[in-house]
Protein backbone atom coordinates (compact mmCIF):
# COMPACT_ATOMS: atom_id res chain seq x y z
CA UNK A 1 0.00 0.00 0.00
CA UNK A 2 1.05 3.40 -1.03
CA UNK A 3 2.09 6.22 1.68
CA UNK A 4 -0.60 8.75 1.57
CA UNK A 5 1.26 11.87 -0.12
CA UNK A 6 1.77 15.24 1.24
CA UNK A 7 -0.15 18.25 -0.91
CA UNK A 8 1.00 21.39 -1.41
CA UNK A 9 -1.18 23.76 -2.79
CA UNK A 10 0.51 27.25 -3.97
CA UNK A 11 -1.58 30.00 -5.33
CA UNK A 12 -1.01 33.79 -6.49
CA UNK A 13 -3.60 36.77 -6.26
CA UNK A 14 -4.74 38.09 -9.81
CA UNK A 15 -2.08 36.26 -12.18
CA UNK A 16 -2.79 35.42 -15.86
CA UNK A 17 -2.44 32.77 -17.25
CA UNK A 18 0.04 33.37 -20.17
CA UNK A 19 2.34 35.27 -16.99
CA UNK A 20 4.77 32.21 -16.48
CA UNK A 21 7.99 31.74 -18.18
CA UNK A 22 7.23 27.98 -19.75
CA UNK A 23 3.87 29.64 -21.15
CA UNK A 24 6.39 31.61 -23.82
CA UNK A 25 3.71 34.17 -24.23
CA UNK A 26 4.74 38.23 -25.05
CA UNK A 27 5.16 38.69 -21.54
CA UNK A 28 9.21 38.30 -20.65
CA UNK A 29 8.74 36.57 -16.90
CA UNK A 30 11.27 35.12 -15.19
CA UNK A 31 9.85 32.18 -13.34
CA UNK A 32 12.52 29.45 -13.12
CA UNK A 33 11.31 27.26 -10.36
CA UNK A 34 7.70 27.00 -11.66
CA UNK A 35 9.23 26.24 -15.11
CA UNK A 36 10.41 23.04 -13.62
CA UNK A 37 7.29 22.48 -11.63
CA UNK A 38 5.78 22.24 -15.24
CA UNK A 39 8.43 20.32 -16.61
CA UNK A 40 8.16 17.98 -14.04
CA UNK A 41 4.76 17.55 -14.13
CA UNK A 42 1.13 18.87 -16.10
CA UNK A 43 0.45 21.95 -17.21
CA UNK A 44 -3.12 22.40 -17.97
CA UNK A 45 -3.20 25.45 -20.41
CA UNK A 46 -6.99 26.05 -20.28
CA UNK A 47 -8.00 26.92 -16.21
CA UNK A 48 -10.70 28.65 -16.40
CA UNK A 49 -12.58 30.69 -13.14
CA UNK A 50 -16.00 30.60 -13.25
CA UNK A 51 -16.00 33.90 -11.35
CA UNK A 52 -13.47 36.02 -11.90
CA UNK A 53 -12.79 37.80 -7.81
CA UNK A 54 -10.68 36.66 -4.61
CA UNK A 55 -13.43 35.10 -2.30
CA UNK A 56 -15.97 33.16 -5.15
CA UNK A 57 -12.99 31.89 -6.77
CA UNK A 58 -11.29 30.57 -2.45
CA UNK A 59 -14.79 29.63 -2.13
CA UNK A 60 -14.92 27.38 -4.77
CA UNK A 61 -11.11 25.75 -3.97
CA UNK A 62 -12.43 25.21 -0.54
CA UNK A 63 -15.92 23.28 -1.93
CA UNK A 64 -15.46 22.04 -5.21
CA UNK A 65 -18.85 23.99 -6.05
CA UNK A 66 -18.93 26.69 -8.98
CA UNK A 67 -19.84 30.45 -7.26
CA UNK A 68 -23.51 29.66 -9.11
CA UNK A 69 -23.72 26.95 -6.90
CA UNK A 70 -22.42 28.25 -3.90
CA UNK A 71 -24.23 31.48 -4.00
CA UNK A 72 -20.82 33.64 -3.56
CA UNK A 73 -20.70 35.37 -6.09
CA UNK A 74 -18.98 38.68 -5.48
CA UNK A 75 -16.82 40.19 -2.55
CA UNK A 76 -17.71 41.02 0.89
CA UNK A 77 -18.35 39.16 4.13
CA UNK A 78 -19.08 35.46 3.16
CA UNK A 79 -18.78 32.56 5.21
CA UNK A 80 -17.46 29.73 3.50
CA UNK A 81 -20.96 28.01 2.91
CA UNK A 82 -19.72 24.75 3.76
CA UNK A 83 -20.06 22.79 7.19
CA UNK A 84 -15.98 23.14 7.97
CA UNK A 85 -15.63 18.83 8.00
CA UNK A 86 -16.28 19.22 4.29
CA UNK A 87 -13.88 21.69 3.18
CA UNK A 88 -11.20 20.92 1.37
CA UNK A 89 -8.95 21.29 4.52
CA UNK A 90 -11.67 19.55 6.62
CA UNK A 91 -12.03 16.89 4.64
CA UNK A 92 -8.47 16.11 5.02
CA UNK A 93 -8.13 17.25 8.48
CA UNK A 94 -10.61 14.09 9.24
CA UNK A 95 -8.98 11.62 7.18
CA UNK A 96 -5.70 12.18 9.31
CA UNK A 97 -3.70 14.94 7.58
CA UNK A 98 -1.96 17.99 9.11
CA UNK A 99 -3.61 21.19 7.66
CA UNK A 100 -1.85 24.54 7.70
CA UNK A 101 -2.99 27.80 5.99
CA UNK A 102 0.24 30.37 5.29
CA UNK A 103 -0.44 33.98 3.58
CA UNK A 104 -4.10 35.33 2.03
CA UNK A 105 -7.13 33.45 3.01
CA UNK A 106 -10.35 36.13 3.28
CA UNK A 107 -11.95 33.88 5.21
CA UNK A 108 -14.79 35.43 7.19
CA UNK A 109 -14.46 36.02 10.22
CA UNK A 110 -10.71 35.55 9.37
CA UNK A 111 -10.04 33.38 12.21
CA UNK A 112 -12.48 30.89 11.05
CA UNK A 113 -10.64 27.84 10.85
CA UNK A 114 -12.31 26.16 8.22
CA UNK A 115 -10.65 22.78 8.63
CA UNK A 116 -7.25 24.42 9.29
CA UNK A 117 -5.33 23.07 12.32
CA UNK A 118 -2.74 26.00 12.16
CA UNK A 119 -3.05 29.50 10.16
CA UNK A 120 -0.74 32.24 9.49
CA UNK A 121 -2.12 35.08 7.71
CA UNK A 122 -1.72 37.88 5.51
CA UNK A 123 -2.48 40.69 6.33
CA UNK A 124 -3.80 40.02 9.72
CA UNK A 125 -0.89 38.10 10.99
CA UNK A 126 1.76 39.88 8.59
CA UNK A 127 0.95 43.13 9.69
CA UNK A 128 1.17 42.05 13.33
CA UNK A 129 4.54 41.12 12.42
CA UNK A 130 5.52 44.19 10.91
CA UNK A 131 4.53 45.81 14.02
CA UNK A 132 7.00 44.26 16.26
CA UNK A 133 9.56 45.51 13.67
CA UNK A 134 11.16 49.16 12.81
CA UNK A 135 8.73 48.94 9.80
CA UNK A 136 5.55 49.16 11.90
CA UNK A 137 3.16 51.36 10.05
CA UNK A 138 4.83 50.63 6.82
CA UNK A 139 2.19 47.83 5.28
CA UNK A 140 1.29 49.68 2.11
CA UNK A 141 2.99 52.73 3.42
CA UNK A 142 3.74 54.04 0.09
CA UNK A 143 -0.22 55.02 0.02
CA UNK A 144 -0.89 52.82 -3.12
CA UNK A 145 -3.84 51.35 -2.97
CA UNK A 146 -4.88 47.40 -2.76
CA UNK A 147 -6.17 48.21 -6.72
CA UNK A 148 -4.63 51.01 -8.28
CA UNK A 149 -2.42 50.92 -11.12
CA UNK A 150 0.11 53.05 -10.63
CA UNK A 151 3.40 51.57 -9.94
CA UNK A 152 5.12 51.87 -6.96
CA UNK A 153 8.16 50.19 -5.01
CA UNK A 154 7.52 48.02 -2.12
CA UNK A 155 7.89 49.85 1.89
CA UNK A 156 10.14 47.24 3.03
CA UNK A 157 13.16 45.58 2.40
CA UNK A 158 12.65 41.73 0.82
CA UNK A 159 12.70 40.10 4.18
CA UNK A 160 10.08 41.81 5.42
CA UNK A 161 8.04 41.68 2.53
CA UNK A 162 4.62 39.57 2.82
CA UNK A 163 6.04 37.30 -0.22
CA UNK A 164 8.46 36.55 1.84
CA UNK A 165 6.91 36.33 5.16
CA UNK A 166 4.40 33.37 3.85
CA UNK A 167 7.39 31.47 2.80
CA UNK A 168 9.42 31.76 5.94
CA UNK A 169 5.29 30.99 7.73
CA UNK A 170 5.49 27.65 5.36
CA UNK A 171 8.93 26.19 5.94
CA UNK A 172 8.75 27.23 10.15
CA UNK A 173 5.38 24.75 9.15
CA UNK A 174 7.49 22.23 7.98
CA UNK A 175 10.11 21.54 10.24
CA UNK A 176 7.54 21.98 13.21
CA UNK A 177 4.92 19.36 11.44
CA UNK A 178 4.72 15.70 12.78
CA UNK A 179 6.95 14.04 10.51
CA UNK A 180 4.64 10.74 10.89
CA UNK A 181 1.63 12.42 9.58
CA UNK A 182 0.83 13.51 6.05
CA UNK A 183 0.27 17.58 5.24
CA UNK A 184 -1.67 19.17 3.49
CA UNK A 185 -0.72 22.86 3.11
CA UNK A 186 -1.75 26.01 1.68
CA UNK A 187 1.00 28.13 0.66
CA UNK A 188 -1.45 31.56 -0.68
CA UNK A 189 0.82 34.88 -2.18
CA UNK A 190 -1.40 38.09 -1.86
CA UNK A 191 0.80 39.18 -5.06
CA UNK A 192 1.07 40.11 -7.89
CA UNK A 193 -2.55 41.70 -6.95
CA UNK A 194 -2.26 45.57 -7.18
CA UNK A 195 -0.94 47.61 -5.49
CA UNK A 196 1.99 46.89 -8.24
CA UNK A 197 4.81 47.50 -5.37
CA UNK A 198 7.48 45.01 -5.92
CA UNK A 199 11.24 45.10 -4.03
CA UNK A 200 12.86 47.58 -6.40
CA UNK A 201 15.87 44.76 -7.15
CA UNK A 202 13.19 42.52 -8.70
CA UNK A 203 12.15 45.77 -11.06
CA UNK A 204 15.60 46.19 -11.71
CA UNK A 205 15.91 42.40 -12.99
CA UNK A 206 13.51 43.69 -15.92
CA UNK A 207 15.78 46.75 -17.03
CA UNK A 208 16.55 47.40 -20.75
CA UNK A 209 14.00 43.82 -20.98
CA UNK A 210 11.24 44.88 -23.58
CA UNK A 211 7.92 45.25 -22.17
CA UNK A 212 5.23 43.95 -24.54
CA UNK A 213 1.93 46.80 -24.95
CA UNK A 214 -1.39 45.77 -24.29
CA UNK A 215 -3.59 43.45 -26.56
CA UNK A 216 -5.94 46.20 -28.47
CA UNK A 217 -9.41 45.46 -30.69
CA UNK A 218 -11.93 47.31 -32.64
CA UNK A 219 -15.15 46.40 -30.35
CA UNK A 220 -13.30 47.66 -26.79
CA UNK A 221 -13.13 51.45 -27.92
CA UNK A 222 -16.40 53.44 -27.61
CA UNK A 223 -20.00 52.71 -28.47
CA UNK A 224 -19.13 49.42 -29.95
CA UNK A 225 -17.95 48.07 -26.43
CA UNK A 226 -20.35 46.45 -23.41
CA UNK A 227 -21.48 49.30 -20.92
CA UNK A 228 -20.18 47.19 -18.35
CA UNK A 229 -16.32 47.70 -20.42
CA UNK A 230 -17.17 51.54 -20.91
CA UNK A 231 -18.09 51.77 -17.28
CA UNK A 232 -15.37 49.82 -15.70
CA UNK A 233 -12.65 52.50 -17.67
CA UNK A 234 -13.94 55.57 -17.16
CA UNK A 235 -15.00 54.94 -13.23
CA UNK A 236 -11.24 53.27 -12.26
CA UNK A 237 -10.04 56.03 -14.70
CA UNK A 238 -8.53 53.54 -17.43
CA UNK A 239 -9.36 55.71 -20.46
CA UNK A 240 -6.83 58.37 -19.29
CA UNK A 241 -3.90 56.27 -18.35
CA UNK A 242 -0.75 57.41 -20.39
CA UNK A 243 1.39 54.83 -22.32
CA UNK A 244 4.37 54.75 -19.80
CA UNK A 245 2.70 54.26 -16.78
CA UNK A 246 0.92 51.13 -18.19
CA UNK A 247 3.98 49.77 -19.47
CA UNK A 248 5.38 50.61 -15.76
CA UNK A 249 2.76 49.19 -14.08
CA UNK A 250 3.19 45.58 -16.51
CA UNK A 251 7.09 45.87 -15.65
CA UNK A 252 5.98 45.69 -11.98
CA UNK A 253 3.76 43.08 -12.51
CA UNK A 254 6.61 40.26 -13.89
CA UNK A 255 8.77 41.64 -10.81
CA UNK A 256 6.18 40.59 -8.30
CA UNK A 257 5.60 37.29 -9.87
CA UNK A 258 9.54 36.91 -10.36
CA UNK A 259 9.84 37.65 -6.53
CA UNK A 260 6.98 34.87 -5.05
CA UNK A 261 9.15 32.20 -8.09
CA UNK A 262 12.65 33.45 -6.28
CA UNK A 263 10.88 32.99 -2.84
CA UNK A 264 9.18 29.23 -3.81
CA UNK A 265 12.67 28.19 -5.33
CA UNK A 266 13.71 28.58 -0.84
CA UNK A 267 10.21 26.45 -0.54
CA UNK A 268 11.11 24.02 -2.94
CA UNK A 269 14.43 23.94 -1.16
CA UNK A 270 13.16 23.53 2.22
CA UNK A 271 11.18 20.06 0.60
CA UNK A 272 13.65 18.86 -0.80
CA UNK A 273 16.40 18.95 2.42
CA UNK A 274 13.92 16.97 3.98
CA UNK A 275 13.29 14.55 1.61
CA UNK A 276 9.54 15.77 1.11
CA UNK A 277 9.58 16.29 -2.46
CA UNK A 278 8.67 12.97 -4.38
CA UNK A 279 5.90 11.98 -2.12
CA UNK A 280 4.51 15.71 -2.49
CA UNK A 281 1.44 16.50 -4.72
CA UNK A 282 2.28 20.14 -5.60
CA UNK A 283 -0.83 22.28 -7.26
CA UNK A 284 0.49 25.87 -8.11
CA UNK A 285 -2.80 27.79 -9.65
CA UNK A 286 -4.39 31.57 -9.07
CA UNK A 287 -7.63 32.63 -8.13
CA UNK A 288 -8.10 34.91 -11.09
CA UNK A 289 -6.27 37.08 -13.81
CA UNK A 290 -5.33 40.37 -14.39
CA UNK A 291 -6.52 42.37 -17.66
CA UNK A 292 -3.23 44.38 -17.03
CA UNK A 293 -3.85 46.97 -20.10
CA UNK A 294 -5.30 44.32 -22.47
CA UNK A 295 -8.35 45.99 -24.53
CA UNK A 296 -8.05 48.69 -22.41
CA UNK A 297 -8.82 47.40 -18.83
CA UNK A 298 -6.84 46.65 -15.70
CA UNK A 299 -7.85 44.00 -12.85
CA UNK A 300 -10.28 40.94 -12.73
CA UNK A 301 -13.81 40.79 -12.75
CA UNK A 302 -14.33 40.23 -16.42
CA UNK A 303 -14.65 37.16 -18.30
CA UNK A 304 -12.07 38.04 -21.48
CA UNK A 305 -9.31 34.88 -21.50
CA UNK A 306 -6.48 37.46 -19.30
CA UNK A 307 -8.57 38.05 -16.40
CA UNK A 308 -10.83 34.53 -16.33
CA UNK A 309 -7.30 32.14 -17.48
CA UNK A 310 -4.95 31.15 -14.74
CA UNK A 311 -2.01 28.80 -14.68
CA UNK A 312 -2.51 25.71 -13.47
CA UNK A 313 0.29 23.35 -12.90
CA UNK A 314 0.16 19.84 -11.22
CA UNK A 315 2.83 17.73 -9.76
CA UNK A 316 2.06 14.59 -8.56
CA UNK A 317 3.61 12.40 -6.13
CA UNK A 318 6.49 10.06 -7.19
CA UNK A 319 5.10 6.82 -8.28
CA UNK A 320 0.97 7.62 -8.71
CA UNK A 321 0.44 7.02 -12.05
CA UNK A 322 -2.55 8.05 -14.32
CA UNK A 323 -3.93 9.10 -17.74
CA UNK A 324 -1.08 12.02 -18.00
CA UNK A 325 2.48 11.80 -18.54
CA UNK A 326 5.40 14.66 -16.88
CA UNK A 327 5.86 17.79 -19.09
CA UNK A 328 2.58 16.83 -21.29
CA UNK A 329 0.61 20.08 -21.76
CA UNK A 330 -3.08 19.34 -21.19
CA UNK A 331 -5.54 21.88 -23.24
CA UNK A 332 -8.61 20.27 -22.04
CA UNK A 333 -10.60 23.32 -20.29
CA UNK A 334 -10.78 22.55 -16.68
CA UNK A 335 -12.12 25.04 -14.04
CA UNK A 336 -10.75 25.92 -10.51
CA UNK A 337 -13.58 23.48 -9.03
CA UNK A 338 -11.64 20.55 -10.31
CA UNK A 339 -9.03 21.29 -7.85
CA UNK A 340 -11.52 19.33 -4.37
CA UNK A 341 -11.99 16.15 -5.85
CA UNK A 342 -8.06 16.37 -7.54
CA UNK A 343 -6.87 16.70 -4.30
CA UNK A 344 -9.09 14.32 -2.40
CA UNK A 345 -8.42 11.40 -4.72
CA UNK A 346 -4.74 11.57 -4.62
CA UNK A 347 -5.45 11.71 -0.65
CA UNK A 348 -7.42 8.79 -1.11
CA UNK A 349 -10.54 10.18 0.71
CA UNK A 350 -12.37 11.21 -2.59
CA UNK A 351 -16.39 10.18 -2.07
CA UNK A 352 -19.23 8.65 -4.15
CA UNK A 353 -21.43 11.65 -3.69
CA UNK A 354 -18.70 14.51 -4.59
CA UNK A 355 -19.63 13.62 -8.02
CA UNK A 356 -22.49 15.79 -7.01
CA UNK A 357 -20.64 18.63 -6.90
CA UNK A 358 -19.51 21.16 -9.68
CA UNK A 359 -15.21 19.82 -9.86
CA UNK A 360 -14.20 16.55 -11.22
CA UNK A 361 -10.96 15.03 -10.52
CA UNK A 362 -8.29 15.67 -13.07
CA UNK A 363 -7.00 11.68 -12.86
CA UNK A 364 -10.10 11.20 -15.08
CA UNK A 365 -9.09 14.03 -17.69
CA UNK A 366 -10.57 11.39 -20.74
CA UNK A 367 -14.33 11.72 -18.64
CA UNK A 368 -14.06 15.73 -18.64
CA UNK A 369 -13.09 15.60 -22.47
CA UNK A 370 -15.67 13.27 -23.41
CA UNK A 371 -18.39 14.54 -21.02
CA UNK A 372 -17.86 17.96 -20.02
CA UNK A 373 -19.52 20.37 -23.13
CA UNK A 374 -18.93 23.74 -22.06
CA UNK A 375 -18.12 25.28 -18.78
CA UNK A 376 -19.42 28.51 -17.54
CA UNK A 377 -19.39 31.46 -15.55
CA UNK A 378 -21.35 33.75 -13.54
CA UNK A 379 -20.58 37.11 -11.85
CA UNK A 380 -22.77 39.27 -9.81
CA UNK A 381 -21.80 42.58 -11.39
CA UNK A 382 -23.52 45.64 -12.90
CA UNK A 383 -26.82 43.49 -13.04
CA UNK A 384 -24.92 40.10 -14.19
CA UNK A 385 -22.00 38.59 -16.74
CA UNK A 386 -22.27 35.19 -17.95
CA UNK A 387 -19.47 33.00 -20.23
CA UNK A 388 -20.04 29.62 -22.02
CA UNK A 389 -16.65 28.62 -23.10
CA UNK A 390 -14.93 25.72 -24.46
CA UNK A 391 -11.50 24.59 -26.49
CA UNK A 392 -12.47 26.93 -29.50
CA UNK A 393 -15.74 29.19 -29.14
CA UNK A 394 -16.52 31.50 -25.96
CA UNK A 395 -19.81 33.77 -25.50
CA UNK A 396 -20.13 36.14 -23.20
CA UNK A 397 -23.62 37.86 -22.22
CA UNK A 398 -24.09 41.54 -20.77
CA UNK A 399 -27.39 41.53 -19.16
CA UNK A 400 -26.89 45.22 -18.47
CA UNK A 401 -27.77 46.80 -22.27
CA UNK A 402 -27.87 42.99 -23.70
CA UNK A 403 -24.59 43.27 -25.19
CA UNK A 404 -23.45 39.64 -27.05
CA UNK A 405 -19.81 38.73 -27.81
CA UNK A 406 -19.03 35.85 -29.41
CA UNK A 407 -14.67 34.94 -29.88
CA UNK A 408 -13.65 32.31 -32.65
CA UNK A 409 -10.54 31.06 -29.61
CA UNK A 410 -9.63 28.88 -31.96
CA UNK A 411 -7.88 31.46 -34.38
CA UNK A 412 -8.92 34.71 -32.30
CA UNK A 413 -7.13 33.42 -28.67
CA UNK A 414 -6.41 37.52 -28.05
CA UNK A 415 -10.42 37.93 -28.14
CA UNK A 416 -9.80 40.93 -30.82
CA UNK A 417 -12.47 40.00 -32.77
CA UNK A 418 -16.24 40.06 -31.87
CA UNK A 419 -18.61 37.78 -34.73
CA UNK A 420 -21.64 38.35 -32.35
CA UNK A 421 -23.50 40.48 -35.10
CA UNK A 422 -20.76 39.67 -38.34
CA UNK A 423 -20.93 36.54 -40.70
CA UNK A 424 -23.66 33.96 -40.93
CA UNK A 425 -21.25 30.75 -40.72
CA UNK A 426 -21.27 31.69 -36.82
CA UNK A 427 -24.63 32.11 -36.44
CA UNK A 428 -25.51 28.92 -35.21
CA UNK A 429 -22.54 28.77 -32.79
CA UNK A 430 -24.00 31.51 -31.73
CA UNK A 431 -27.93 30.35 -30.78
CA UNK A 432 -26.39 27.02 -29.83
CA UNK A 433 -23.77 28.69 -27.03
CA UNK A 434 -27.42 30.94 -25.93
CA UNK A 435 -29.19 28.51 -25.27
CA UNK A 436 -26.98 26.70 -23.49
CA UNK A 437 -26.17 29.77 -21.06
CA UNK A 438 -29.53 29.79 -20.80
CA UNK A 439 -30.30 26.16 -19.54
CA UNK A 440 -27.50 26.93 -17.15
CA UNK A 441 -29.06 30.01 -15.76
CA UNK A 442 -32.64 29.77 -16.25
CA UNK A 443 -33.58 32.38 -14.63
CA UNK A 444 -32.05 34.53 -17.90
CA UNK A 445 -34.21 33.31 -20.40
CA UNK A 446 -37.02 35.88 -21.12
CA UNK A 447 -40.73 34.71 -20.92
CA UNK A 448 -43.11 34.32 -23.60
CA UNK A 449 -40.90 34.66 -26.81
CA UNK A 450 -41.58 32.22 -29.13
CA UNK A 451 -39.14 31.00 -31.34
CA UNK A 452 -35.25 31.39 -30.37
CA UNK A 453 -33.80 31.55 -27.31
CA UNK A 454 -33.90 35.25 -25.88
CA UNK A 455 -32.24 36.13 -22.74
CA UNK A 456 -33.46 39.32 -20.47
CA UNK A 457 -31.76 42.65 -20.60
CA UNK A 458 -32.12 45.74 -18.17
CA UNK A 459 -31.66 49.27 -19.44
CA UNK A 460 -28.41 51.11 -19.80
CA UNK A 461 -27.32 52.92 -16.49
CA UNK A 462 -24.45 54.41 -17.84
CA UNK A 463 -24.41 58.19 -16.61
CA UNK A 464 -21.18 59.77 -17.99
CA UNK A 465 -20.43 62.33 -14.72
CA UNK A 466 -21.54 59.65 -12.37
CA UNK A 467 -18.45 58.13 -13.31
CA UNK A 468 -16.36 60.52 -13.64
CA UNK A 469 -16.58 61.32 -10.29
CA UNK A 470 -16.07 58.02 -9.14
CA UNK A 471 -12.88 56.63 -7.48
CA UNK A 472 -13.54 53.26 -6.12
CA UNK A 473 -10.12 51.85 -5.71
CA UNK A 474 -8.08 54.57 -4.72
CA UNK A 475 -6.52 56.69 -1.16
CA UNK A 476 -4.98 53.68 0.52
CA UNK A 477 -2.70 54.72 3.15
CA UNK A 478 -0.40 52.81 6.06
CA UNK A 479 -2.47 49.12 7.24
CA UNK A 480 -2.15 48.32 10.82
CA UNK A 481 -3.38 45.49 12.93
CA UNK A 482 -4.44 43.23 10.30
CA UNK A 483 -7.21 45.76 8.94
CA UNK A 484 -9.34 45.35 5.62
CA UNK A 485 -8.60 45.85 2.03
Amino acid sequence: MKPRPNILLITTDQQRADCLGIAQSSHPVMTPHLDQLANEGIQFSRTYVDCPLCIPSRTTIMTGRSAYSHGVASNGHHRIPERPEDTLPGRLLASGYQTHAAGKMQFTPPRNRNGFERMRLVPEDYVNFLETTEFRGTYRGHGIGGNEVYPVFNSVPIPYTSTHWTVEESIDFLRQRDEDTPFFMWTSFEDPHPPFDPAESFVRLYDGIPISVPVQSDWSEGEASPEWVRARKRSHKLDVLPPHIISMARKHYYAQITHIDYELGRLFGEMKGQNLWDNTLVIFTSDHGEMLGDHGLFHKTCFYEPSTRVPFLLKPPKGYGGQLSPSEVVDTPITLADLYPTVLEYAGCLKDEDRNRDGRSLLDIESIRTERNWIFGYMNDRDGLYMVVNKDWKYLYYVCDGREQLFHLEIDPYEQQDLSSSAEYCRTQLLEMREALAGRFPELREEGIEGLCQLKRTESSYIETELTVANPFAWRGPMRYGGHW
